[in-house]
């Protein structure tokens, strides 16, 4: 059963040389064909991360990603800490295969090949220290009904599967959930421009902004807990 679910996923390599996955039996990959990595610098570090840094000069940034996928968010998280210390949260229902995330060869990518493996290998549940200055915490879990702390986090991730095809994870009352663990002044990015995903964010209390995407992606949005 598990062989046969992995089965079901292809490495493809896109266009700024990086690799990404496909899943064949919902026809949709886990980044865009332009550029995973340039996908996930730009949406995620640019626009989340070091925005957020920008705006609030802390020590420490708790991070919580909904959809682990590949792991590149997060190990281009920790590329990009600068020093500042970081708990990573994230979320998956799919987790996949050892064999299939060292072949993504994202590690020897950003010259951080042992904690990328490290991250794909660590105990699910658990923190876990990576670096002495990056922990994290993966959970195996549907986020529609995963408790999540309130008033925590300063950056979201949100790198979920489209609408089409997980449309509970794009509801009010999840990014209703999301708004209450994020902390004032806190940000959530995404590569869903929607106007019905941007009505949902703004009935829950987010302040939105459109912001130009990455090849292939017109827009993006940023939210923030104003």
């Amino acid at each position: 059963m598990e062989s046969s679910k992995h089965n079901l996923i292809e490495i493809f390599q896109t266009e700024d040389g990086s690799k990404s996955l496909l899943r064949k039996d919902i026809g949709e990959s886990y980044h865009s064909h332009f550029g995973a990595l340039t996908e996930t610098n730009t949406i995620y570090i640019d626009y989340g991360f070091r925005y957020f840094c920008c705006l609030d000069n802390k020590e420490q940034v708790n991070v919580l990603e909904i959809g682990f996928g590949t792991g590149l968010n997060a190990i281009a998280t920790l590329k990009n800490s600068n020093q500042r210390k970081i708990f990573y949260q994230t979320i998956e229902l799919y987790p996949i295969a050892q064999s299939i995330a060292e072949n993504l060869s994202y590690g020897e990518q950003l010259s951080l090949k042992e904690e990328f493996n490290l991250i794909h290998k660590c105990n699910w549940e658990e923190v876990v220290e990576i670096t002495p200055d990056f922990k994290i915490k993966k959970c195996e879990a549907d986020a529609c009904s995963y408790d999540l702390p309130k008033d925590f986090f300063d950056v979201v991730y949100f790198d979920a599967f489209s609408p089409e095809k997980d449309s509970d994870l794009w509801s009010e009352d999840m990014f209703s959930k999301v708004y209450d663990s994020l902390k004032k002044r806190g940000v959530l990015t995404t590569y869903c421009c929607k106007g019905e995903i941007k009505r949902r964010m703004k009935k829950v209390g987010f302040s939105i902004a459109k912001l130009p995407g990455p090849k292939g992606k017109r827009e993006i949005l940023r939210a923030e807990k104003k």
